[in-house]
């Protein structure tokens, strides 16, 4: 199932025309230089001819990828409208619009959307290997416009004429694939998840694939997302057992969307039956509603059976896909495998050479490492090895020496600070009279000055 062609809703002319004005560019005499004629620039002026393309390769794309020029986010739709939604209010509508058009086609930044969905399955390289149509890109071959662009005389208007149609952007859709990429895994738990309707993808898919935006329905085809362990070079096509599948899981969602709705009447018509028997209305009309509720039930116990047997057929497909996609990859395994121990790198014959090589190289290390040491070693002799010693242990008794000399003078300025510390402490006796002390007071009776004085 491809895309179906779909009317290309345009979007408001004042979003569009508000964020032409945030691009620098609007603002500057250069504008003017984008949207005049720019064939005859190429030759006289291929500098800014280049910077021209690229600055409308960029606008184009940021545009179509805002959804600013239309519905879809991966298509460029090349007419009359596109040209008028251009329009500038100081320069007006972009002159060279065709022919622009036609040289992003030529180098592929643009690319015939027919041409696109037509192609030959491509060569897969990262993405590409694990997204189908229209989830890939890279034919340049195929892509590129065999005809070349019109430079010559009235150009622009010859190359808007040919160049008018449906464009896809191949950049926006290798951002879509990479950003979809790491959210794979908890996306597609079984093989049967990895297919899509058109419907489907958009709904579960088209808000996460460019930020800020949600893919149209006429970006997507049917999706089939390859199995975590399909080959690079492994052809990917939607087949006919794809789509048998893709029928039996459609047709269990609408059986699971028919049962609620037969669950929802049936009580709805349980409590109009009852409202009319409260409101005392004439029993023909409870009896309706009841009658009703019979046959919702009796459909819908037809409909539940019917869903246990396609629910059933459906796991019975996705055992057996789940059972080839293992068995694919144990032989793919197994042919790794063979072809890794065929190297000969991996003969046993190769092995134990490899190993003694390496005995003998580590002996002939070990040898030179002696050899080295030895030679290190006897530099002194025996005689001048032994004064070493000695005059290392010299050194490590004048060592012990300093340091026990060190700790005597700290004990001895701590004796002293303990013996002016206790003079200070002691009341003076001088002038003691008849046992009393100054101030007339008896001995006795200052027993406790003393005592008091010194510390506890």
């Amino acid at each position: 199932m491809t895309a179906l062609p779909t009317p290309h809703e345009r979007p408001s002319s004042d979003a569009l025309h508000s964020h032409l004005a945030s691009i620098p560019e609007y603002s500057t005499p250069r504008i003017q230089f984008y949207y005049s004629s720019l064939p005859s620039r190429k030759h006289s002026n291929p500098t800014g001819y280049s910077a021209a393309l690229a600055w409308w390769r960029k606008t184009l794309q940021d545009l179509v990828q805002r959804g600013l020029l239309g519905d879809d986010k991966l298509s460029l739709h090349v007419d009359e409208p596109l040209r008028e939604q251009l329009r500038w209010d100081s320069v007006g509508r972009p002159t060279s619009l065709g022919v622009i058009i036609a040289e992003l086609a030529q180098t592929s930044d643009l690319v015939p959307r027919a041409t696109y969905l037509s192609a030959p399955t491509p060569q897969s390289i990262g993405v590409a290997s694990l997204l189908a149509r229209p989830f890939w890109w890279g034919l340049s071959k195929v892509w590129g416009s065999g005809d070349g662009v019109d430079l010559g005389e009235g150009a622009d208007d010859k190359e808007w004429a040919r160049r008018k149609g449906d464009y896809v952007v191949p950049d926006l859709v290798e951002k879509a694939a990479s950003t979809l990429l790491p959210l794979l895994p908890s996306l597609h738990p079984t093989a049967l998840s990895r297919l899509y309707t058109l419907r489907t993808f958009r709904d579960k898919l088209g808000g996460l694939s460019l930020p800020g935006v949600t893919l149209s329905e006429g970006d997507c085809a049917v999706i089939k997302f390859a199995a975590p362990h399909s080959t690079p070079s492994a052809p990917l096509s939607i087949t006919d057992s794809d789509r048998s599948s893709l029928t039996l899981s459609s047709s269990l969602a609408s059986l699971t969307h028919s049962i609620d709705s037969l669950t929802a009447l049936i009580a709805s018509e349980k409590a109009a039956a009852s409202q009319l028997l409260a409101d005392k209305k004439p029993l023909a009309l409870v009896k309706a509603r009841l009658a009703n509720r019979k046959r919702a039930e009796r459909l819908l116990e037809e409909r539940v059976g019917q869903r246990a047997k396609v629910e059933e057929v459906v796991w019975a497909i996705e055992r057996a896909k789940g059972d080839e996609e293992t068995l694919s990859a144990l032989s793919l395994g197994a042919t790794t495998l063979r072809s890794v121990l065929s190297s000969p790198t991996l003969q046993l014959s190769n092995i134990s050479a490899t190993t003694s090589a390496l005995d003998d190289a580590l002996i002939s290390a070990s040898e030179v490492s002696d050899a080295v040491d030895a030679i290190g070693a006897g530099q002194l002799g025996a005689e001048g090895e032994d004064e070493v010693e000695a005059e290392l242990r010299g050194l490590q008794e004048e060592e012990e020496r300093k340091e026990r000399t060190e700790e005597d003078r700290r004990e001895r300025e701590r004796v002293r600070e303990v013996e002016q510390k206790l003079g200070k402490a002691r009341v003076p006796v001088e002038g003691k009279q008849d046992g009393k002390v100054p101030g007339g007071k008896d001995q006795a009776e200052t027993g406790e000055v003393r005592k008091e004085a010194l510390p506890a």
